[in-house]
């Protein structure tokens, strides 16, 4: 498993309860208003796919990795990513490019 950062600008005046109940589907913590951290099994590429559909098309999504080099200001990410639990999927190291 890895540790994704989903970033977002939802700009449709929609329903995005599906959108947040799939972020809410992994382990995660909600890191600011438009900012996640999930730990998945999926690639970054696999976890927008999956996204994507339950947004609007002049939405934006970002999805990126997260290392073991973090810092953080003001946020209740820090315990999350520092529990036990995590310790694996910030070591582990994708084999793709």
């Amino acid at each position: 498993m890895a540790i994704y950062s989903i970033a977002y600008d939802l700009f449709q005046p929609q329903e995005y309860q599906a959108f947040y109940e799939c972020l809410e589907a992994f382990p995660h913590v909600h890191v600011m208003d438009s900012l996640w951290l999930i730990q998945a099994n999926e690639e970054a590429g696999a976890l927008r796919d999956r996204l994507m559909p339950l947004i609007s098309g002049g939405d934006a999504l970002f999805v990126s990795r997260v290392s073991q080099d973090w810092a953080g200001a003001g946020t209740q990410c820090g315990e999350w990513l520092n529990a036990p639990e995590r310790h694996q999927a910030l070591a582990s190291r994708s084999t793709s490019a």
